[in-house]
């Protein structure tokens, strides 16, 4: 079987992700792609091209023309909104030969709707802050005393933490809800946020990798300081909550650690922004999907990493001629 060629949709600030897949896999076999020229991950890359916004009508047809022109072999994107769009595009690939690196449609729409992610976590027992998605349900949940303020009103369905915020008043939740359309309401979880890496594997269906960190401080959505722990409470949900769920590859969840209770918040069917911190401790997702490309099972290594290391991110620079800019812009 031939080495995968993987491009990399969407790659936006995640220079450093795009720089463990070249390591892993070789700088010819990895490309980058955007919307935007002044993307920084798309230039840690040879190969690298401009391609329209997801939402345009011609995306997939687009990237269609793109993997066959550039023989690609594999597609993988590192945003929550691309994810669907792929799912429902993956025979369109297959036909000509691409592996799209994504869960099946029904799971990341699981993972996309927050509350649709809660009612399941009820129906399997699965601890879960209480959610409402009418102001009928929560005014009645306040009334019992089901749930307090502060809370937490979020979009039914985002990404990357956008339009979150805790909230402490009846009259500013009602002015949100007039305001927005799609929100919903989240009891506030006060305890520790745990960041969870896991890779499923392709070939097998097993989950071969589990990093946990303590989330310490965030930034823009994403972990800025963590620190990385063991915990078998935290293996043993992780593996009860995908149970069935036919999520596949690299995945990124949330949870909270209230009082000893685990807590799942979201999956994001994706890389986390926080990955780094569990290549840098030995967990190797990169390595994984390119043995899972090739047709080859990965070994469990469930724990298998360094912990009490602490993630500290921090900003770099990259300048760029404006004769490459416009050479990518008239590709």
């Amino acid at each position: 079987m031939k080495t995968p060629h993987v491009l990399m949709t969407s790659v936006g600030r995640r220079t450093k992700l795009v720089e463990y897949f070249v390591r892993e896999m070789g700088a010819g076999q990895i490309s980058t792609a955007d919307c935007s020229p002044l993307a920084p991950g798309l230039y840690m890359t040879e190969r690298h091209h401009l391609v329209p916004k997801i939402d345009a009508p011609d995306y997939i047809d687009h990237l269609l023309e793109l993997c066959q022109r550039e023989q690609v072999t594999a597609l993988l994107s590192l945003i929550d909104p691309e994810l669907e769009l792929l799912a429902a595009a993956t025979e369109r690939f297959a036909e000509i030969g691409v592996t799209v690196l994504v869960s099946p449609l029904d799971a990341c729409r699981l993972c996309f709707d927050k509350y649709a992610m809660y009612a399941y976590c009820v129906s399997e027992g699965i601890a879960h802050a209480r959610t409402y998605v009418t102001l009928e349900a929560f005014r009645r949940a306040l009334a019992e005393g089901e749930v307090a303020f502060p809370v937490f009103v979020k979009p039914r369905n985002g990404s990357a933490s956008l339009h979150v915020q805790a909230v402490s008043s009846l009259e500013v939740v009602e002015g949100l809800f007039a305001v927005h359309p799609n929100l919903l309401i989240q009891e506030y979880l006060q305890g520790q946020e745990l960041g969870v890496d896991v890779y499923v594997d392709r070939v097998t269906g097993e989950v071969t990798d589990i990093f946990i960190k303590e989330k310490l401080v965030m930034r823009a959505g994403e972990t800025d300081k963590s620190r990385s722990v063991k915990r078998d409470d935290v293996f043993e949900l992780i593996e009860q909550v995908l149970d069935g769920t036919d999520l596949t590859g690299p995945l990124d969840f949330d949870l909270f650690d209230v009082d000893g209770t685990l807590y799942l918040s979201e999956i994001n069917p994706r890389f986390g922004g926080g990955y780094p911190h569990a290549f840098e401790c030995g967990v190797n997702f990169p390595r994984a999907i390119r043995n899972n490309l090739l047709g080859q099972a990965n070994v469990r290594r469930i724990g298998d990493y360094m912990e009490d290391l602490y993630l500290l991110k921090h900003d770099t620079v990259m300048l760029l001629p404006a004769s490459l800019l416009e050479r990518i812009e008239k590709r």
